[in-house]
C-alpha cells in the first residue's frame, strides 16, 4: 500500500496548537498595576542596544522555520519539541496569571529603522509578564534539539545555536526581559524538554508492546 501524501503533511497541523496557545498571551498581556520589577544590578549594567531588535524579531522565523524543518527530517524530535513548547508556554501563562512581573523600558530615541522596529515591538507587547521569558524558553528548547542532533549535523548545530544565542541576548539588550527572566526560561526549558521526551518514549514503548498483538489478524 502506497503512503498517502496527505498523511505525510498531517503533523504540520499540530503547529496550529502553538498558534492557538500564543493567542492566549494577548488576553493575559494586560497590566494589573501590581507587577514586580525583576531587574537586578546586572541589568542596570546591560546597555539598551536598539539594533538587537533584529535578532529579537528573528525569533518568529527561527521557531516556526525549525519546527517545519524537523517535521519533515526528524519527526521524533519535532513532536518532542512541539510538546515541550506547548507545555512550557502553558506553564508560563499560569505563572503570569498568578504573579505578574515587569521590566522598565528605556525611551527609544531616533528615527532609524531599528528605532522604528523597537517602537513597534513595545507597542504590541506590554512591559509585563516577563518571568519566565517565553522568547528564551522556546529558543532554548530548539537549541536542546540541535544539541541532540549535533553528532550527525554539525553545521546545523553551530548555526542554530549561534542564532539562538543572539535571540536570547536580544531579550536583554532590547530591555524586553531581565537576566532573571532569561535564567528562568532556560531552567524551565531544561525541565520541560526531558519530561516531554520521557512521556513520548513511554508512549512509544507502550505502543511497541501492545499494538502489534492487537493488530494480529485471525
Amino acid at each position: 500500500m502506497k503512503n498517502n501524501p496527505i498523511l505525510s503533511f498531517h503533523p504540520i497541523c499540530y503547529l496550529l496548537l502553538l498558534v492557538i496557545t500564543s493567542s492566549i498571551y494577548s488576553v493575559i498581556n494586560q497590566s494589573t498595576g501590581h507587577a514586580v520589577d525583576v531587574t537586578t544590578i546586572i541589568d542596570r549594567e546591560i546597555p539598551f542596544i536598539k539594533e538587537f531588535v533584529v535578532p529579537y524579531l528573528l525569533w518568529y522565523p527561527y521557531l516556526y522555520g525549525l519546527l517545519l524543518y524537523y517535521c519533515f527530517v526528524d519527526r521524533k524530535h519535532y513532536f518532542v519539541a512541539l510538546g515541550s513548547l506547548l507545555s512550557g508556554k502553558l506553564i508560563c501563562f499560569l505563572v503570569y496569571s498568578l504573579w505578574q512581573s515587569t521590566v522598565p523600558r528605556p525611551e527609544v530615541v531616533g528615527n532609524d529603522i531599528f528605532a522604528h522596529l523597537m517602537r513597534i515591538v513595545y507597542s504590541h507587547d506590554q512591559p509585563v509578564n516577563c518571568l519566565p521569558s517565553i522568547h528564551v524558553l522556546t529558543t532554548f528548547i530548539m537549541m536542546i534539539v540541535v544539541h541532540k542532533r549535533k553528532e550527525q549535523h554539525k553545521w546545523e548545530y553551530i548555526s542554530v545555536t549561534t542564532v539562538g544565542t543572539l535571540i536570547i541576548l536580544s531579550t536583554l539588550f532590547t530591555k524586553q526581559h531581565a537576566v532573571l527572566d532569561a535564567l528562568a526560561g532556560i531552567l524551565l526549558a531544561c525541565g520541560v524538554y526531558p519530561s516531554i521526551q520521557y512521556i513520548f518514549q513511554s508512549l512509544s514503548a507502550f505502543q511497541a508492546n501492545h499494538y502489534p498483538a492487537r493488530q494480529i489478524k485471525k
